[in-house]
């Protein structure tokens, strides 16, 4: 298999790092952005058989941040719960030649991520993708006429997020490909465009506790207890705790012939 080391033209062409948190600030909770042009997407002809997006050492992750976490049925069903969502995106495909002489268009599925349960014991959690066809009844209307073409109009995939021990870098997501896998017979060509994705989640959980305070009264000292709360936070991403101006990422796209990998920095600051 090869491996390639370099970043590849692909990606060193796009304007803006692949990968970046939202906000930038030290140890605050923050926001995955992942967007990837197509070209780093379509290799050869084939499509990626998985996704690795590596975030900085230092970066936690904290499946505490959704109450309720959608388990493994009903991820193969699409039927998280709302209160499992933790973001969104969409993949958009370009789509030519399935009308004579010509046809083009692009074909846009609407994302909405899920925390589930974990696939592995040393996992933080699983992130189930589901995938939803934008305009599915014009879609059918242009495309049906072609026997040769099935749009999926749902596709549910489960990726995880892992916590690295050792490393450059702490947090991985690890997603099984992209979310749609759209076959078109030839002539017609089906080319991925734009693959994006925004993760995050926060969550307060009120914690009670107690005062306990010495009191002197004319019998003596006394312990008047006192109960209290407060608010502690659960963000499903943490950025690291110092920051020297950056952050390095990974994205690794696997295919069946190679690795293919982009590595950077993206701008940082420190907390107020």
């Amino acid at each position: 298999m090869l491996t390639l080391g370099a970043p590849t033209a692909a990606a060193r062409a796009q304007a803006v790092a692949p990968i970046a948190f939202d906000p930038v600030i030290a140890s605050q909770g923050t926001s995955l952005v992942l967007g990837v042009d197509g070209p780093a997407l379509f290799s050869g002809g084939r499509l990626p058989t998985s996704i690795t997006v590596s975030m900085p050492r230092g970066t936690t992750a904290d499946a505490a941040a959704r109450k309720q976490l959608c388990s493994r049925s009903q991820a193969t069903r699409g039927t998280c719960p709302a209160d499992s969502k933790v973001g969104f995106g969409r993949y958009v495909v370009g789509v030519t030649g399935f009308l004579a002489p010509g046809g083009q268009t692009q074909l846009t599925w609407a994302i909405d991520a899920f925390l589930g349960t974990r696939s592995k014991p040393q996992d933080v959690a699983s992130v189930v993708l589901v995938a939803k066809l934008l305009g599915a009844d014009s879609v059918s209307t242009l495309l049906v006429p072609d026997p040769g073409v099935a749009v999926p109009t749902t596709a549910t995939s489960t990726g995880r997020l892992v916590r690295r021990a050792t490393g450059k870098y702490g947090i991985e997501l690890l997603i099984p490909g992209l979310p749609v896998d759209l076959q078109v017979p030839a002539p017609s060509t089906a080319t991925p465009a734009r693959f994006e994705l925004n993760l995050s989640a926060v969550r307060q959980v009120r914690e009670n506790f107690v005062h306990r305070y010495r009191i002197r009264t004319l019998s003596g000292y006394v312990i008047r207890k006192v109960p209290d709360h407060r608010l502690v936070g659960h963000n499903l991403l943490r950025t690291p705790a110092s920051c020297s101006g950056t952050w390095p990422y990974e994205l690794r796209v696997a295919f069946p012939d190679g690795v293919q990998r982009s590595a950077g920095k993206f701008a940082c600051s420190k907390a107020f």
